[in-house]
C-alpha cells in the first residue's frame, strides 16, 4: 500500500474515532420558539414569547440566559443552571423544564414572569425564503 493511501486511511480512522468521542450536536426536544398562547406565537413583539437555541441559550423579550449546565431529570425533563441578563441586571436562575403531554413546554422556577410555573406552546415559525 502506498504511503499516501495509508496516511489517508489513518486520517479517516482518526476522524471517525474522534467523532465518536465528540459531543452530539443534535437539536434537543426543548429547542425552538415557544409562547404562552398561539396568538402570542404570531405577535413578534409579544413579551410572552421565548426561544431556546443551540441547546443552551434562552431568549425572552428583554431577558437572555445561557445555561452553564443542563442535566437530565426524567425522560423529558431537564434542570438548568442559567446566567441571565435583563433590564440592566445580571442574575442566576435554576429552572426545571419539561415537555408535557400535548407537547407543551413547562418551566418551573423560571427566570421571567410572575408565576413560578409557566406553560408554553410550540410556535411554528415560517422559514424565510
Amino acid at each position: 500500500m502506498r504511503a499516501a493511501t495509508r496516511f489517508a486511511m489513518a486520517l479517516s480512522l482518526g476522524a471517525a474515532v474522534s467523532g465518536a468521542c465528540a459531543p452530539a450536536f443534535a437539536a434537543q426536544p426543548y429547542e425552538g420558539f415557544w409562547a404562552s398562547t398561539r396568538k402570542d406565537c404570531r405577535d413578534q413583539d409579544s413579551a410572552n414569547r421565548m426561544s431556546i437555541e443551540g441547546g443552551n441559550r434562552l431568549y425572552w423579550y428583554e431577558t437572555r440566559c445561557r445555561a452553564s449546565e443542563i442535566t437530565a431529570d426524567g425522560k423529558l425533563g431537564w434542570k438548568l443552571k442559567l446566567a441571565c441578563e435583563g433590564e440592566g441586571e445580571k442574575f442566576r436562575s435554576n429552572p426545571r423544564i419539561s415537555i408535557a403531554a400535548g407537547g407543551r413546554l413547562v418551566m418551573a422556577n423560571g427566570p421571567v414572569g410572575q408565576a413560578k410555573h409557566q406553560a408554553y406552546v410550540r410556535c411554528e415559525i415560517a422559514k424565510k425564503r
